[in-house]
């Protein structure tokens, strides 16, 4: 999900944060995603998860653990009233997976990652209270994935725009069926075809006139004190509010638990190609080569 992001950077992109991408995507990082929690005016608390895998908060299986752990940690509280996930890595929410952890990888290493990632997401989106993906920065391939698991997706337009979408067609892998109804859900019909088939990523601007993104902001501060006062100033019965939730995503849920296997058998021959795994490949000697090059 990753080689989006790697061939705009290569031909066409001059953002700061593409330019990081190219230089260290293999470096390698501490996976945190570490939760606080602050007390609501109304009672209660939020949760913030923030991911921090440098360079550009990149899914594999050890940052997908931590998330997982976040997500321990928040499901044991009993009363958080909200979540919001947001990251501490500059430019990025996240570039989605990493292209080393999909690079031959066998079928038991990579299932295991796949299904990881949808345990993840399923956990995110089930939780029964309002939650705000807090973009600032792109959020490409599985990042846009766990935004798009979230209730709300605010993002910072920022002078360089940053990139959301999913690109999975691009690098000539399919939208899985229950992520192409989640971006209908949000957006609509007319725009999940325009745009799922062609594997576009989007700008602020466009992400938002479509409904993927539900508010922009022209700074961090800005989207951060927005959250705040959206969190603080709800004051209905928690419970009320809860299995109103429950009951507006049971459908969806059931619905994914449904194609669950299937969707992780037409990832692995999508992933295990010839032509996947050749673009893989030349895309880490081609960040490889770039790294070694001086500044």
């Amino acid at each position: 999900m990753t080689l989006v992001l790697v061939r705009r950077a290569f031909v066409a992109c001059r953002s700061h944060a593409c330019d990081m991408l190219q230089h260290r995507l293999m470096s390698a990082g501490p996976k945190l995603a570490p939760v606080a929690f602050t007390a609501l005016d109304g009672g209660g608390q939020l949760a913030k998860i923030t991911m921090n895998y440098p360079p550009a908060n990149l899914f594999d299986s050890s940052s997908l653990q931590a998330l997982g752990a976040a997500m321990d940690t928040v499901e044991a509280t009993s009363d958080v009233r909200g979540l919001v996930l947001q990251s501490d890595v500059r430019g990025f929410f996240s570039a989605g997976f990493s292209l080393p952890a999909l690079y031959n990888v066998d079928r038991a290493g990579f299932e295991r990652l796949w299904v990881t990632g949808k345990h993840v997401f399923r956990r995110i989106y089930a939780l029964p209270v309002p939650s705000i993906a807090a973009i600032d920065g792109h959020a490409l391939g599985l990042g846009c994935v766990m935004a798009m698991a979230c209730q709300r997706r605010f993002m910072v337009a920022s002078e360089r725009p940053p990139l959301i979408g999913l690109n999975e067609v691009a690098v000539g892998m399919p939208v899985p069926e229950w992520l192409a109804t989640r971006f209908r859900d949000l957006t609509s019909t007319r725009d999940a075809e325009l745009i799922l088939p062609r594997g576009s990523s989007l700008s602020p601007t466009q992400a938002h006139k479509i409904g993927l993104v539900d508010s922009l902001y022209v700074s961090r501060s800005e989207m951060d004190d927005a959250i705040h006062s959206d969190f603080n100033s709800c004051r209905v019965s928690a419970r009320a509010q809860q299995e109103t939730i429950r009951g507006l995503r049971r459908q969806f849920l059931d619905y994914f638990d449904t194609c669950f296997d299937q969707d992780t058998e037409l990832f692995w021959q999508a992933i295990s190609s010839h032509e996947t795994q050749t673009a893989i490949g030349n895309a880490l000697a081609q960040l490889k080569a770039k790294s070694r090059k001086p500044n």
